[in-house]
């Protein structure tokens, strides 16, 4: 009789609670256990508690770490339920004796808590792209934006790109690096019923190769109390822009194709989720080499090329060089309050010149010359640089009457490249020095030397050879 209403008691606990004996043979637990753990009396009553351990029946028993050190034992655990809790297990002595009766193990759940502080840290982590984005949006509405355009190719591409920001759909940006399509990939956003929301770049070239699911959709580790939130639960609701197609690994390719579908992602810990993003790639390939690319899912790139932009190089709409000089050039003067301007011969001169580095290398070109010109009006000498200028004018002033630009390009970009690490002795500065991604510096050294167009170090002696 007495027992019932014990029974009756401990089961409207809120917390649950599990008991046994010396040889940890499970004696009782309460409705609550039930609930919080999915585990039922009529599977855990007489089991040993060691035998659940190695059945993996539960991951860590509070029972055995008391039985092997007599003293109480904390931890948070997480159930098949989902459901996370902190088990507080402690022993009962006889009275007035050392040896062990019992083992009672109380079980809190902190789901609710634990919840609330990942919604916490996602908050801040939001909060800060947000005032990262509030610091963009005043420099546009100052009139600083880089994406000017009075060619009319450039025009009509931006049309149609308007049109495409629209319609809630994957796009895919091709175009030479520095071209500026992460500046379109962000035009499309600012465009689109997701402009409110979070434009985050990821490039995957630069991400630890063991960590990129840890990174896109975070960590969550009980045993450690270490947590980290994606960067895909970060811009949930917003665009996510990859800087290559080619660079998504293909052990991340399936998750992708279930965002681009709508589908739940399988994550990293096995656990399922659906994310609502707009997905934007770029690619400096062209649809032939991605399609003859064994690196990407056919599948993957019919969704991508749904709606393909091309990003035309520079010196394909040279109506917008001299727009952008004076854009970069009046930028430049705002922040420091001086009153530069290009000369006439200036101007020439830039309109002659290849722009290998397109809209990117344009703006470093500005922003050098406004700093070492000593006059108002910027001559031509500010615009030699380590030589550059004159360097592309001597080659232009030899063309030939047939000519692959393509490839004068890539050994032009090749040539500024070895000089520029031959100074620096490391990548790092020498992208800098050619505003250049690091990333992209290192991706394109590789190729150039593997084609012979660049030095190669040699790793024993340090000393510089031809491939």
């Amino acid at each position: 009789m007495l027992n019932d209403y014990f029974n009756t008691i401990f089961d409207n606990f809120i917390d649950g609670i599990y008991i046994t004996d010396h040889t940890a043979k499970t004696i009782y637990l309460n409705h609550s256990y039930e609930l919080i753990t999915g585990l039922t009396k009529s599977r855990m009553l007489g089991q040993n508690m060691a035998d659940l351990v190695e059945d993996n029946v539960i991951s860590l028993s509070g029972t055995l770490h008391v039985l092997k050190d007599k003293k109480t034992f904390t931890a948070e655990q997480r159930f098949c339920t989902g459901r996370r809790c902190v088990i507080r297990s402690f022993p009962i002595f006889m009275e007035n004796d050392s040896q062990l009766l019992f083992v009672v193990t109380t079980v809190r759940e902190i789901t609710e808590i634990y919840n609330i502080k990942k919604e916490l840290h996602r908050q801040e982590r939001i909060n800060q792209k947000y005032s990262k984005e509030l610091r963009e949006l005043r420099k546009e509405l100052d009139g600083d934006v880089d994406l000017v355009a009075l060619d009319s190719r450039m025009v009509s591409m931006l049309h149609f790109t308007e049109r495409v920001a629209m319609v809630d759909s994957p796009v895919l940006l091709l175009g030479e690096p520095g071209a500026g399509k992460e500046r379109l990939a962000r035009f499309i956003h600012e465009h689109s019923s997701r402009e409110k929301n979070i434009f985050q770049r990821i490039t995957f070239s630069t991400l630890p190769k063991d960590h990129y699911l840890e990174y896109l959709f975070g960590r969550d580790n009980a045993k450690n109390a270490d947590m980290h939130i994606g960067i895909l639960d970060t811009a949930n609701g917003g665009t996510v822009y990859i800087d290559e197609l080619m660079d998504i690994p293909m052990v991340f390719q399936g998750q992708m194709l279930s965002l681009l579908s709508g589908e739940p992602c399988i994550t990293g810990d096995g656990s399922s989720r659906k994310l609502n993003l707009r997905l934007i790639a770029g690619t400096r390939h062209t649809m032939e080499e991605l399609r003859g690319s064994p690196k990407i899912n056919p599948e993957l790139l019919d969704y991508f090329s749904l709606f393909p932009i091309t990003v035309p190089p520079l010196r394909e709409h040279k109506d917008d060089i001299v727009p952008l000089l004076k854009f970069y050039l009046r930028r430049y003067n705002q922040k420091t309050g001086e009153s530069k301007v290009f000369g006439r011969e200036c101007y020439e001169k830039l309109l002659s010149y290849s722009w290998p580095g397109n809209v990117q290398e344009l703006c470093s070109v500005v922003q050098r010359a406004a700093i070492i010109s000593e006059e108002d009006i910027i001559g031509v000498e500010d615009l030699s640089v380590d030589g550059n200028i004159e360097y592309v004018n001597e080659k232009l002033d030899e063309l030939p009457e047939k000519v692959n630009l393509k490839e004068e390009v890539e050994k032009l970009e090749a040539d500024y490249m070895s000089r520029a690490f031959e100074k620096y002795k490391n990548t790092r500065d020498a992208a800098k020095s050619l505003s250049m991604d690091n990333s992209t510096f290192v991706r394109k050294r590789k190729r150039y030397e593997e084609c012979g167009l660049m030095k190669t170090r040699m790793k024993k002696r340090g000393e510089w050879t031809k491939t």
